[in-house]
């Protein structure tokens, strides 16, 4: 920080520190009159006040700067290559600002930021995208420059930006709003295009966990605003068994949002669809189902990576492998499927039927150094317990739930996606769901579980993760086709 200092006062520091160069100064004859025996420190105090006075100055000026807005454009630069990127600040409010990312060779795809923070010098914009993983840029602002890092997971790339005029405006507007679900409340985000049209077709966006949104689902929520649909992006609550929260009351979040949506000025209440992924897919289809037919609401479903097989399936095979990583012998590993067969049966029966056997089953397996590593209690649970989830989620089959929906479903995997078996999820639903007219089911080899091709070195060239091509083309074609009915 510089320091500037009242002239009058250059002079005593001057004085102080070399003399001889104040008498060779006409401006400072006069100053220098006042004779060195006479001067003593009875200006000291004042020259403090003066330097630290000049100090918080600055640093009042730097707190009153204005936050960056604008259209900042440059390369982010990993391993010898560069990425074009443009990043759009706006301040909607005081000190508070909105802004997305875009990358060149993205097809045009904004990523709108989740979190923006100014400190001066300091911008940080940052996203979270997964139970561990976040992408984060620090940058520091140097006039209409922003220069620092850009890092995803353990990589950490080099970005430099400079403003290139105004930023572009956000062509939809937010709009914070509220669903009654039973007797909760469920936080909504409302985005309505901001154009001339009197009505535009909607959609439900179910967000499983709202702070942790897949990126896939960020990108899409942006595509979906910026082409004129209306989205609403809901919080339901999760649908997994440690929460106590059955699939069944998640769709009923999702049915009540979709009525919440019907009311909201500038929707075609002809044209509601409902977006999800993950798990939270067959929550969609769940309510699609319970949709009324004779004035059905909901008129498409768009799911990535919707589970087709069940996930005590895919638990027992998560199951074994853990077993034989602690070297459990075969004749233990055949005991502990027979029991959980023995147990999802005892459900399926809703408690009937003897259960000798998997009570001789289970006591043989408690006392196991491997025990907890199976899931299985340690007694057969009495009737009133299996309504509960946990145990419900041992009979649940999503194939029987997406062969009650009627409208059509457009389902997208990715092939590298290893949260669920993709060949069978997407075999399973597509002899069932996919039958549905102007329905298809589509995988994509290599992508990721949000439809992005990962980050690696191809050919000696380093490549950041990118959306696996033909997705962007299929999702907006399949829309376009649903929506011009």
């Amino acid at each position: 920080m510089q320091v500037r200092l009242p002239r009058q006062l250059r002079y005593f520091v001057v004085l102080l520190t070399n003399p001889s160069a104040v008498r060779k100064d006409r401006r400072a004859t006069s100053l220098y009159s006042v004779s060195s025996a006479k001067l003593s420190h009875w200006w000291l105090p004042f020259l403090l006040v003066s330097l630290l006075s000049g100090c918080s100055t600055d640093g009042r000026e730097a707190a009153s700067l204005p936050p960056p807005t604008g259209h900042f454009e440059g390369p982010i630069t990993y391993q010898g290559t560069e990425l074009r990127a443009m990043l759009d600040l706006r301040e909607v409010k005081p000190g508070q600002l909105q802004g997305e990312v875009r990358l060149a060779d993205r097809q045009n795809l904004s990523l709108p930021a989740q979190q923006i923070t100014y400190q001066h010098p300091r911008l940080t914009v940052r996203w979270a995208t997964g139970a561990t993983s976040d992408f984060t840029i620090n940058l520091t602002r140097e006039g209409d420059f922003l220069k620092g890092k850009f890092t995803a997971d353990s990589t950490a790339a080099e970005i430099l930006m400079v403003r290139r005029g105004d930023a572009e405006p956000l062509p939809y507007l937010e709009q914070p709003l509220r669903v009654r679900s039973g007797g909760r409340m469920l936080p909504a985000i409302v985005l309505l295009p901001d154009d001339t049209l009197q009505v535009h077709p909607a959609v439900v966006l179910l967000q499983n966990a709202p702070q942790r949104m897949p990126l896939a689902m960020h990108i899409l929520t942006d595509l979906l605003a910026r082409r004129g649909v209306v989205v609403m992006l809901v919080a339901g609550r999760p649908a997994a068994a440690a929460t106590g929260v059955s699939p069944d009351s998640l769709a009923a979040d999702v049915l009540a949002a979709a009525r919440a949506l019907k009311r909201v000025a500038g929707v075609d209440t002809t044209q509601i669809g409902l977006v999800g992924s993950g798990s939270g897919a067959t929550a969609l289809a769940m309510a699609t189902s319970r949709d009324d037919k004779e004035n059905s609401l909901i008129k498409y479903v768009v799911a990535l990576g919707a589970p087709g097989t069940s996930n005590a399936a895919k638990e027992a095979e998560e199951i074994d492998r853990k077993l034989r990583q602690q070297d459990a012998s075969v004749a233990d590993r055949r005991l502990v499927a027979l029991a959980r067969t023995q147990l999802e049966q005892y459900v399926r029966r809703e408690g009937r039927g003897d259960t000798t056997k998997l009570h001789r089953n289970l006591r043989k397996i408690a006392p196991q150094p491997w025990a907890a590593t199976t899931g299985l209690p340690t007694w057969v649970p009495g009737k009133d317990e299996l309504t509960q989830p946990k145990w419900q989620e041992l009979v649940f089959d999503p194939r029987a739930v997406w062969e009650q929906v009627r409208v059509p479903v457009l389902l997208l995997y990715g092939g590298a996606d290893t949260t669920l078996n993709v060949q069978a999820s997407a075999n399973r639903l597509r002899g069932n769901a996919g039958r549905r007219r102007g329905s298809v089911v589509r995988v994509y080899a290599g992508a990721d579980q949000q439809l992005l091709l990962p980050a690696g070195t191809q050919n000696g060239k380093w490549q950041w993760p990118r959306p696996v091509p033909g997705y962007v083309d299929d999702l907006t074609a399949w829309l376009r086709e649903r929506l011009e009915r």
